[in-house]
């Protein structure tokens, strides 16, 4: 098996087709962050995109939530795609922040009966799993060829 890590060819003149799994999570990540801060923002503008809490500690406890996710989601997802060391460590609490809001909104949008919406979270929350599998699978790996 032939592996291609930062260049389009093997080594041997032949060309690579597999997948850049750092720059694929690292784009998943902008993305993510990116609609999170857009949602994030029409929350405090008071728009359509959740009906009003009635427990103000749960709201504010929402929107630090949504601020921080976004926030580290995006800077995460850019040291990813550039290949920065120190977004691997931080991609990890970024996506491990996605999954506790996304399961957080899920709970919210279940309760007031919103299945279309518990569904479209259920698929960003598989798709965390797997990014986050990635980040855990290889921090391990890494870790495996340092030691040697």
């Amino acid at each position: 098996m032939r592996i291609c890590v930062g260049s389009a060819s093997s080594g041997d003149g032949t060309e690579c087709n597999e997948m850049d799994w750092e720059r694929t999570v690292g784009g998943y990540a902008l993305v993510m962050g990116a609609v999170t801060l857009v949602i994030w923002a029409l929350t405090v503008d008071g728009g359509p995109v959740m009906e009003p809490r009635t427990d103000p500690f749960s709201l504010f406890a929402s929107l630090v939530l949504g601020g921080l996710t976004g926030v580290s989601l995006l800077v995460a997802g850019a040291g990813l795609v550039r290949r920065q060391l120190w977004a691997r460590p931080l991609s990890l609490v970024a996506f491990g922040l996605l999954f506790a809001g996304v399961i957080d909104s899920a709970g919210y949008y279940a309760a007031v009966g919103r299945v279309g919406v518990v569904v479209a979270l259920f698929v960003v929350c598989l798709a965390t799993l797997a990014a986050l599998g990635w980040s855990l699978v290889d921090a391990r790996n890494r870790a495996r060829r340092a030691a040697w």
